[in-house]
């Protein structure tokens, strides 16, 4: 009930790490969620683990069949971008696309 009423005021929900704990398929059903995160301990090993690579493929393809954007966490290489794009991850973050900042901007349209 909290997730459709806090949708209907126009925000976005996310499952953060998803892959471990206690997020499963059935959540995303249940939940209607706009976001996956899938968990780095997944994807810091998809160049070197096809167990890790294929269940990356797995969520993204489930994920994008029903409309929900997907993260890539901990893309710490070159490789594993070129890995998590070419599976079809929207979005991907990591110490290779930049290390976190303390410096946050809250004007629009800063970078």
């Amino acid at each position: 009930e909290f997730i459709h009423e806090i949708k209907a005021l126009g925000c976005k929900v996310a499952i953060d790490d998803f892959g471990s704990g206690y997020s499963n398929f059935e959540h995303l059903l249940k939940l209607q969620v706009d976001y996956i995160k899938i968990d780095g301990s997944i994807i810091r090993r998809i160049d070197t683990d096809r167990n890790s690579l294929v269940i990356t493929e797995t969520i993204a393809d489930f994920a994008r069949k029903l409309g929900i954007k997907t993260v890539a966490e901990f893309v710490h290489s070159g490789e594993i971008g070129r890995l998590v794009n070419q599976v079809g991850i929207d979005y991907a973050q990591g110490f290779h696309l930049g290390k976190p900042d303390c410096e946050v901007s809250l004007e629009p349209g800063a970078q």
